[in-house]
């Protein structure tokens, strides 16, 4: 059950879109004896450790992840595929190269399940090659493949000459490109049951055994063993060095580590590359993760409100957290946030409504636009008149005394209008008089 819930989860975190790469600096202040790194949180496509990541390396037997994925995007049944071992396609292997012995198995057929175990667990060479040339009709035709799949999936600096990873000059590929196979294959279902799988023992077979010590507390005395390990594959060439492909999961977060080219000698016996790959994910699980920039709690503008008696200013918030995966301790001097928010409101005001805008980044980081809200409600009790006379003291007095001499006017002229028209009636009445007399 806890390899199955580790499937269904590797292909949950898969789902997740968080933030974007970036080239924020991480903080690892160790060191790594793999040539080529590249550490990725799945969760959300974050790669927080890289070292020359991009440089072309002899990835040896992590060929066979891609030789992996390529058989089950054309093999649907793999309990009912039966392949035959021809001792032609597997005559050529050196001895001392590592199979799942299928040189006693000759003219037998095997199914294609039991190949992916032989493949993935005891790095079989000889499974790798019965598998391209039942899957490609050759194994030109099975490279071909290959490399068309990597071109599919974005591998810009990947080459292969052969399905399982024995040296060649022109078979190469980098911790980048590798990272891209191993998160396709990742999706494939059963891939991660199979790479998870610590012991197998397919039908008329010895045990395989996984050559991945990380996933085994009992392999090399538990040197290795890291607890939260998934898959993937190793590999190892004189000229190539130690190389590993795996995944972790820890309290819900993935990681997915590639380390190229680890020295190695048979006197000092250390796996580098696994030693590199447990000291990253100690380093990751311990210093990194989603940490709140900026939460509804934190007021980052103030904002005057018009019609509320005495004054009122108002907090503008963020309308939901602004979030980003970052160092436990980051600088929090690197942060730039650029505000865009009104001045004054009226009230009244609702909390939730939209004041402006924040725009967040850290170091090259662009966490993206957040709307600016009001932080609570804000209801209006005084008039728009009143608000205007209590702030405009001076303009209003004057007004009122214009407008008191505008009517002490307007009386005036009515008087002296009244009087006129008085004067003129006495005039006229006089006149009257005259005549008559």
């Amino acid at each position: 059950m806890k390899r199955i819930a580790a499937i269904v989860f590797s292909a949950l975190i898969l789902c997740v879109s968080v933030f974007s790469v970036s080239a924020v600096n991480y903080g690892f202040e160790g060191d790594t004896v793999s040539s080529a790194v590249l550490m990725e949180n799945l969760s959300n496509h974050t790669v927080v450790y890289e070292k020359d990541a991009d440089q072309r390396r002899y990835p040896a037997s992590t060929t066979k992840i891609m030789t992996f994925v390529v058989t089950a995007e054309n093999v649907s049944d793999w309990d009912n595929t039966k392949v035959p071992v021809k001792q032609e396609v597997i005559s050529g292997l050196d001895p001392e190269s590592t199979v799942m012995g299928l040189s006693a198995h000759i003219g037998e057929q095997v199914s294609v399940r039991d190949l992916l175990y032989g493949l993935m667990l005891p790095s079989g060479n000889d499974a790798a090659l019965v598998l391209a040339d039942y899957v490609g009709g050759s194994i030109a035709g099975f490279v071909a493949k290959m490399n068309n799949k990597a071109g599919e999936l974005g591998c810009t600096n990947t080459h292969f000459v052969n399905p399982h990873g024995l040296y060649d000059a022109d078979h190469y590929t980098t911790a980048r490109d590798m990272a891209l196979i191993a998160k396709h294959a990742m999706t494939i279902p059963g891939f991660m049951e199979i790479c998870n799988t610590v012991h197998y023992t397919p039908e008329g077979f010895s045990e395989l055994h996984n050559t991945n010590y990380m996933l085994d507390e009992e392999a090399e005395g538990g040197m290795y063993y890291y607890p939260y390990t998934q898959g993937i594959k190793t590999g190892y060439l004189d000229e190539a060095g130690k190389c590993l492909v795996t995944s972790a999961a820890k309290d819900g977060t993935q990681y997915l580590c590639v380390c190229f080219g680890a020295e190695f000698s048979y006197e000092e016996n250390v796996n580098y590359a696994m030693k590199d790959t447990a000291k990253l994910y100690d380093w990751a699980y311990e210093n990194l993760g989603v940490q709140t920039i900026y939460s509804p709690a934190d007021s980052l503008a103030s904002v005057d409100v018009k019609y509320v008696r005495n004054g009122k200013s108002l907090s503008a918030v963020v309308e939901k957290d602004v979030a980003a995966f970052l160092p436990k301790n980051y600088d929090k001097s690197k942060l730039k946030a650029d505000i865009s928010c009104v001045g004054q409101v009226e009230a009244p005001v609702k909390k939730g409504d939209v004041l402006g805008t924040v725009s967040v980044k850290y170091e090259d980081l662009d966490l993206g636009v957040t709307n600016l809200v009001a932080a609570e409600d804000v209801e209006r009790d005084i008039s728009p008149l009143e608000a205007f006379v209590t702030e405009n003291p001076v303009p209003v007095i004057v007004l009122a005394a214009a407008l008191v001499l505008i009517i002490v006017l307007i009386i005036v002229l009515i008087a002296l209008r009244s009087k006129r028209k008085k004067a003129r009636q006495r005039s006229r009445a006089a006149i009257g008089r005259r005549y008559r007399d």
